[in-house]
C-alpha cells in the first residue's frame, strides 16, 4: 500500500513543516479543493440525513469538560489550559476542545425543545485538538488539529432504536 505521506507530497496535496509543528498538516491548494469537496460532500449527505449543522468555539472552559467527564478520563490527551483575565478581574481556564460532543449539549440545551422537534439531528465539520505525543504521530492518521464531521442525535427514548437503525440516505 502506498504511504499517504509520500503521495501527498507528490501531488501537492499536504505537507508539514516543523517551523508550524509535528502533527500539524496543512494543505496545499490541489489538496485544499480535494478537501473542500469531501467536506462538501459530507454536508450534502448529512443534510440529506435530516441533520442541521452548527459551528462551535475551538476553545472551552475547562469546566465544560470537568462536566462532561472528558477531563476526568482524557486530560493527559488534551493540551493544558490556558488562563484568560487577571486575578483582580477574576480569570478562568480554558482549553482547546478534544472533542465536538460538550459543545453539542450545549447548544441543544440552550434552547427549549418540544417533544415534536425530536429527534433533532446536529452536525458539525470542526477543529479537534489532542495533545499526541511525538511518537505517535504520523502523516494524517495521528496528528494534534483534526476537522471531524461529528454528529449529535437529541432523541426520546422510544426513538433511540429507529435512530440507531436509520440508514444514511
Amino acid at each position: 500500500m502506498p504511504d499517504h505521506r509520500k503521495l501527498g507530497r507528490e501531488l501537492g496535496l499536504f505537507d508539514t513543516d516543523p517551523l508550524i509543528g509535528a502533527g500539524l498538516p496543512y494543505w496545499l491548494p490541489d489538496g485544499a479543493t480535494v478537501r473542500h469537496t469531501l467536506e462538501e460532500y459530507i454536508r450534502a449527505a448529512e443534510r440529506r440525513a435530516g441533520y442541521r449543522h452548527v459551528y462551535s468555539p475551538v476553545l472551552g472552559k475547562r469546566e465544560l469538560y470537568e462536566l462532561s467527564g472528558h477531563w476526568q478520563h482524557y486530560s493527559d490527551d488534551m493540551f493544558p489550559p490556558m488562563d484568560l483575565g487577571s486575578e483582580d478581574l477574576g480569570s478562568e481556564q480554558v482549553v482547546l476542545r478534544p472533542s465536538l460532543c460538550p459543545h453539542h449539549a450545549v447548544i441543544y440545551r440552550s434552547r427549549a425543545h418540544s417533544y415534536r422537534e425530536l429527534p433533532l439531528r446536529m452536525a458539525e465539520l470542526g477543529g479537534m485538538y489532542r495533545s499526541e505525543l511525538s511518537g505517535v504521530l504520523g502523516g494524517l492518521t495521528r496528528v494534534r488539529a483534526i476537522q471531524l464531521n461529528d454528529a449529535h442525535i437529541f432523541c426520546t427514548l422510544d426513538q433511540v432504536a429507529d435512530e440507531a437503525g436509520r440508514p444514511w440516505r
